[in-house]
Protein backbone atom coordinates (compact mmCIF):
# COMPACT_ATOMS: atom_id res chain seq x y z
CA UNK A 1 0.00 0.00 0.00
CA UNK A 2 2.86 2.47 -0.81
CA UNK A 3 1.63 5.73 -2.00
CA UNK A 4 -1.78 5.26 -0.75
CA UNK A 5 -3.31 7.95 2.42
CA UNK A 6 -4.86 5.66 4.73
CA UNK A 7 -8.44 7.72 5.63
CA UNK A 8 -9.50 5.01 8.25
CA UNK A 9 -9.09 2.71 11.25
CA UNK A 10 -10.97 0.28 12.88
CA UNK A 11 -10.10 -2.37 15.61
CA UNK A 12 -11.39 -5.48 17.04
CA UNK A 13 -10.21 -7.71 19.40
CA UNK A 14 -8.29 -9.40 16.56
CA UNK A 15 -8.43 -7.72 13.45
CA UNK A 16 -6.83 -4.33 12.65
CA UNK A 17 -8.78 -2.89 9.51
CA UNK A 18 -6.93 -0.04 7.36
CA UNK A 19 -9.00 1.36 5.12
CA UNK A 20 -7.13 3.79 2.36
CA UNK A 21 -8.36 7.04 -0.09
CA UNK A 22 -8.47 4.19 -2.81
CA UNK A 23 -11.02 2.75 -1.49
CA UNK A 24 -8.39 -0.32 -0.55
CA UNK A 25 -9.01 -2.27 2.39
CA UNK A 26 -6.28 -4.13 4.56
CA UNK A 27 -6.28 -6.42 7.32
CA UNK A 28 -3.78 -7.67 10.07
CA UNK A 29 -3.59 -9.07 13.67
CA UNK A 30 -1.22 -6.04 14.63
CA UNK A 31 -1.15 -2.57 13.12
CA UNK A 32 2.30 0.04 13.65
CA UNK A 33 1.35 3.29 13.14
CA UNK A 34 4.52 5.52 11.59
CA UNK A 35 2.65 8.11 9.43
CA UNK A 36 5.04 11.25 11.13
CA UNK A 37 3.97 14.55 10.16
CA UNK A 38 3.67 17.44 7.88
CA UNK A 39 4.63 20.87 7.65
CA UNK A 40 1.75 23.13 8.68
CA UNK A 41 0.54 25.24 5.95
CA UNK A 42 -0.37 29.04 5.92
CA UNK A 43 -3.42 28.62 4.58
CA UNK A 44 -3.49 31.79 2.59
CA UNK A 45 -4.36 32.42 -0.91
CA UNK A 46 -1.60 31.34 -3.31
CA UNK A 47 -0.08 28.67 -1.38
CA UNK A 48 -1.65 25.32 -2.59
CA UNK A 49 -1.71 26.77 -5.86
CA UNK A 50 2.25 27.25 -6.00
CA UNK A 51 3.32 24.39 -4.35
CA UNK A 52 6.57 23.34 -5.96
CA UNK A 53 6.72 26.89 -8.12
CA UNK A 54 8.06 28.67 -5.34
CA UNK A 55 6.70 27.71 -1.94
CA UNK A 56 8.48 25.57 -0.24
CA UNK A 57 8.82 23.61 3.13
CA UNK A 58 12.25 22.60 3.68
CA UNK A 59 15.32 25.02 2.93
CA UNK A 60 17.61 21.99 3.53
CA UNK A 61 15.91 20.47 0.75
CA UNK A 62 15.55 23.34 -1.53
CA UNK A 63 17.75 26.36 -0.72
CA UNK A 64 20.74 25.52 -3.81
CA UNK A 65 17.96 25.89 -6.43
CA UNK A 66 17.25 29.32 -4.99
CA UNK A 67 21.12 30.67 -5.92
CA UNK A 68 21.36 34.32 -6.28
CA UNK A 69 17.79 34.77 -6.12
CA UNK A 70 15.28 36.66 -3.29
CA UNK A 71 13.48 34.74 -0.83
CA UNK A 72 11.45 34.87 1.73
CA UNK A 73 10.66 32.44 5.10
CA UNK A 74 7.59 32.76 7.07
CA UNK A 75 8.36 31.73 10.83
CA UNK A 76 9.61 32.60 14.33
CA UNK A 77 11.04 29.18 15.58
CA UNK A 78 14.06 27.28 15.58
CA UNK A 79 13.30 26.02 12.02
CA UNK A 80 12.65 29.47 10.52
CA UNK A 81 15.90 31.00 11.68
CA UNK A 82 17.50 27.79 10.46
CA UNK A 83 16.28 28.32 7.15
CA UNK A 84 17.12 31.73 7.00
CA UNK A 85 20.40 31.20 7.99
CA UNK A 86 21.06 27.87 5.12
CA UNK A 87 19.14 30.17 2.25
CA UNK A 88 21.45 33.15 3.29
CA UNK A 89 24.24 31.19 1.66
CA UNK A 90 22.39 31.12 -1.16
CA UNK A 91 19.95 33.79 -2.15
CA UNK A 92 20.98 37.43 -2.42
CA UNK A 93 18.18 38.76 -0.26
CA UNK A 94 15.86 36.58 2.88
CA UNK A 95 13.63 38.07 3.98
CA UNK A 96 12.28 36.71 7.10
CA UNK A 97 8.45 37.86 8.55
CA UNK A 98 7.77 36.83 12.11
CA UNK A 99 3.72 36.81 12.85
CA UNK A 100 4.65 37.92 16.65
CA UNK A 101 7.93 37.46 18.31
CA UNK A 102 10.61 35.10 18.21
CA UNK A 103 10.15 31.72 20.10
CA UNK A 104 13.57 30.75 18.66
CA UNK A 105 16.74 30.02 21.13
CA UNK A 106 18.10 33.27 22.28
CA UNK A 107 21.48 32.09 20.05
CA UNK A 108 19.79 31.44 16.54
CA UNK A 109 17.96 34.98 17.53
CA UNK A 110 21.66 36.60 17.91
CA UNK A 111 23.18 34.76 14.69
CA UNK A 112 20.38 35.49 12.19
CA UNK A 113 20.01 38.85 13.16
CA UNK A 114 23.53 39.77 11.96
CA UNK A 115 23.54 38.28 8.97
CA UNK A 116 23.45 41.10 6.25
CA UNK A 117 21.28 39.55 3.90
CA UNK A 118 18.23 38.82 5.88
CA UNK A 119 16.05 41.32 5.90
CA UNK A 120 13.92 41.11 9.42
CA UNK A 121 9.95 41.73 9.42
CA UNK A 122 8.61 41.54 13.18
CA UNK A 123 5.01 41.53 13.94
CA UNK A 124 3.54 40.88 9.97
CA UNK A 125 0.69 38.64 9.06
CA UNK A 126 1.40 36.67 5.26
CA UNK A 127 -1.69 38.24 3.55
CA UNK A 128 -1.36 35.96 0.03
CA UNK A 129 1.12 34.51 -2.31
CA UNK A 130 1.81 36.06 -5.62
CA UNK A 131 2.43 34.66 -9.29
CA UNK A 132 0.68 32.91 -11.80
CA UNK A 133 3.26 30.27 -13.05
CA UNK A 134 5.81 30.84 -10.34
CA UNK A 135 6.50 33.31 -7.15
CA UNK A 136 6.84 36.20 -8.00
CA UNK A 137 5.77 38.27 -4.32
CA UNK A 138 4.68 37.72 -1.21
CA UNK A 139 2.07 40.37 0.12
CA UNK A 140 2.31 40.65 4.26
CA UNK A 141 0.49 43.09 6.57
CA UNK A 142 2.27 45.04 9.92
CA UNK A 143 -0.08 44.01 12.62
CA UNK A 144 1.54 47.28 14.25
CA UNK A 145 -0.48 49.90 12.01
CA UNK A 146 -2.47 47.39 9.61
CA UNK A 147 -0.38 48.53 6.49
CA UNK A 148 0.61 46.37 3.95
CA UNK A 149 3.71 45.89 1.54
CA UNK A 150 4.68 43.47 -1.43
CA UNK A 151 7.60 41.71 -1.42
CA UNK A 152 8.85 40.91 -4.90
CA UNK A 153 10.78 37.59 -4.37
CA UNK A 154 11.40 34.01 -6.27
CA UNK A 155 10.35 31.76 -3.28
CA UNK A 156 9.49 31.47 0.08
CA UNK A 157 9.76 28.57 3.03
CA UNK A 158 6.96 28.30 4.84
CA UNK A 159 8.04 27.10 8.33
CA UNK A 160 5.22 27.82 11.39
CA UNK A 161 5.71 23.72 12.42
CA UNK A 162 4.09 20.59 11.83
CA UNK A 163 1.29 18.81 11.66
CA UNK A 164 0.91 15.34 12.43
CA UNK A 165 -0.61 12.69 10.53
CA UNK A 166 -3.34 11.28 12.60
CA UNK A 167 -6.86 12.39 11.43
CA UNK A 168 -7.60 8.50 10.20
CA UNK A 169 -6.80 7.73 13.72
CA UNK A 170 -8.83 10.13 16.28
CA UNK A 171 -11.63 8.04 16.72
CA UNK A 172 -10.04 5.08 17.39
CA UNK A 173 -6.27 5.90 19.42
CA UNK A 174 -6.06 8.62 22.84
CA UNK A 175 -3.82 11.40 21.21
CA UNK A 176 -2.37 14.56 23.02
CA UNK A 177 -3.34 17.74 22.27
CA UNK A 178 -0.96 18.42 19.43
CA UNK A 179 -3.00 15.52 17.92
CA UNK A 180 -0.01 13.14 18.35
CA UNK A 181 -0.28 9.22 19.02
CA UNK A 182 0.12 8.73 23.30
CA UNK A 183 2.37 5.71 23.54
CA UNK A 184 4.07 4.49 26.68
CA UNK A 185 8.10 3.55 26.63
CA UNK A 186 7.22 0.41 24.48
CA UNK A 187 5.25 2.37 21.79
CA UNK A 188 1.98 0.87 22.69
CA UNK A 189 -0.92 2.56 22.29
CA UNK A 190 -3.25 1.74 24.67
CA UNK A 191 -5.39 -0.40 22.33
CA UNK A 192 -4.10 -4.20 22.42
CA UNK A 193 -2.27 -5.23 18.60
CA UNK A 194 -1.63 -1.29 18.07
CA UNK A 195 1.22 -0.05 18.30
CA UNK A 196 2.83 3.72 16.79
CA UNK A 197 6.55 5.10 16.68
CA UNK A 198 7.90 8.40 15.30
CA UNK A 199 7.32 11.94 14.83
CA UNK A 200 3.48 11.06 14.97
CA UNK A 201 3.99 10.25 18.71
CA UNK A 202 4.40 12.34 21.57
CA UNK A 203 8.03 11.02 22.20
CA UNK A 204 9.39 14.35 22.74
CA UNK A 205 12.76 13.82 20.73
CA UNK A 206 11.70 14.65 16.73
CA UNK A 207 14.98 13.13 15.68
CA UNK A 208 15.77 10.35 12.54
CA UNK A 209 18.05 8.08 14.77
CA UNK A 210 15.04 8.03 17.52
CA UNK A 211 12.35 7.36 14.98
CA UNK A 212 14.23 4.73 13.56
CA UNK A 213 14.86 3.32 17.35
CA UNK A 214 11.24 3.39 18.04
CA UNK A 215 10.30 1.66 15.12
CA UNK A 216 12.40 -1.28 15.64
CA UNK A 217 10.73 -1.19 19.68
CA UNK A 218 7.26 -1.50 18.20
CA UNK A 219 8.22 -4.21 15.36
CA UNK A 220 9.48 -6.27 18.71
CA UNK A 221 6.55 -5.25 20.18
CA UNK A 222 4.22 -6.24 17.43
CA UNK A 223 6.13 -10.48 17.10
CA UNK A 224 5.63 -10.65 20.82
CA UNK A 225 2.22 -9.73 20.59
CA UNK A 226 1.11 -12.02 17.93
CA UNK A 227 3.34 -14.94 19.86
CA UNK A 228 1.29 -14.61 22.53
CA UNK A 229 -2.07 -14.41 20.83
CA UNK A 230 -1.25 -18.38 19.29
Amino acid sequence: MIGEEVVNLEVTDKIKLVYTQAGNRYQGRTLIIASGKIPRPLGIPGESRLLGKGVAYCATCDAPFYKDKVVAVVGGGNAALEAAGELERWATRVYLVVRSTYSADDILVDRVTRLEKVEILLNYDTVEILGAQQVTGLRVRSRDDHSERTLAIDGVFVEIGLLPNTAFAMDVLALNASGEIIIDCQTHTGVPGVFAAGDVTNVRDKQVLVAAGEGVKAALQAHDYLLAAR
